[in-house]
């Protein structure tokens, strides 16, 4: 049998030919025109960590998808349940052998109960602009343009490229048979993958801090895409693109996370110590408080705050 994993229901052989035929038709699709290759890249910057394989199927079913995950991890990490009648995103699960689907739920098919924790799901602000710099250089090395977060991004797209393609170029190389690329010599063929990976890279990286990246990449920055226009060489392409955009990403949520823990913090102990210096705990609290009371705890920690901010 074909297994639904993820939905408790086993999935028929036609629906399993249904999913194949829906990697097929979209990778048809996918590098027809700077429309249908742009409109993936926004998609799959969302859902980085997922497979290129997964991505192209998340974005024929529901391009808009956030944050996807199975049901019972929805269920274990998060605390989340999926909604009654929500439908499931069908891929292939590659770890449990050949032939069998996962489904996954996008977070706006689940709902929070009272056990529910926070999903991690950050968002670029300005104020993060220099970490993610530091960042891109830190995994990408120097830059050569970083006096804004696109130059930035561009020239981390570009050393991205420049360090990882080589494995990629070589299957590219053995695989472009019935393609436009057959075309081309070994050099050409080189450049056109370059120059789409660089752009592509870059459109995810963008799209994902929110920067409009069709103001940075331009349709003609993408015209090598078209000499992609059988399965395998758009799988080349993909994966590529994919697993290289997640380098930067994956360390860029880390960045942004820890600079969102960080504004927290600071903007609870700014209250705080407001909170302290409009207390009346100290008018209030003449008899001695049983150790490890509330009042003593609450009282303790905002003056260690206080003293913290004199003494800084």
């Amino acid at each position: 049998p074909i297994w639904a994993i993820g939905t408790g229901h086993t999935a028929t052989p036609e629906q399993a030919q249904a999913v194949c035929a829906a990697i097929r038709a979209t990778l048809a699709e996918l590098t027809g025109d700077y429309e249908s290759w742009a409109g993936f890249l926004r998609a799959a910057c969302y859902n980085y960590k997922c497979p290129f394989d997964e991505q192209v199927l998340i974005y024929a079913q529901r391009p808009n998808a956030t944050a996807v995950l199975e049901l019972e991890k929805w269920n274990r990490q998060f605390g989340r349940w999926v909604n009654a009648g929500a439908t499931g995103i069908a891929v292939i699960d590659e770890a449990h052998g050949k032939g069998r689907l996962k489904h996954y739920f996008d977070i706006t098919d689940t709902h929070a109960t009272r056990i529910s924790r926070p999903v991690p799901i950050w968002t670029m602000e300005p104020a993060y602009t220099e970490p993610v710099i530091e960042t891109l250089e830190a995994i990408f090395g120097t830059l050569a343009e970083k006096d804004n977060l696109p130059d930035a991004i561009l020239s981390a797209s570009r050393n991205a490229v420049a360090d990882n393609m080589q494995d990629y170029l070589r299957d590219l190389l053995d695989c472009r048979d019935g393609s436009m690329l057959e075309e081309l010599d070994a050099l050409n063929v080189e450049v056109t993958y370059r120059r789409a990976l660089e752009s592509s890279v870059a459109y995810m990286l963008m799209t994902r801090l929110s920067l409009p990246a069709m103001v940075y990449i331009l349709p003609e920055d993408f015209e090598g895409i078209y000499s992609f226009d059988t399965p395998s060489t758009i799988n080349t392409l993909g994966i590529a693109t994919s697993d290289i955009a997640e380098m930067g990403l994956r360390e860029i949520s880390r960045t942004v996370m820890q600079a969102q823990r960080e504004q927290f913090l600071k903007d609870l102990k700014a209250i705080l110590q407001t909170e302290l210096q409009n207390s009346s705990y100290p008018q209030t609290i003449s008899q001695p408080q049983p150790a490890g009371s509330v009042d003593d705890d609450v009282l303790g920690f905002l003056r260690a705050l206080q003293e913290e901010g004199e003494e800084s």
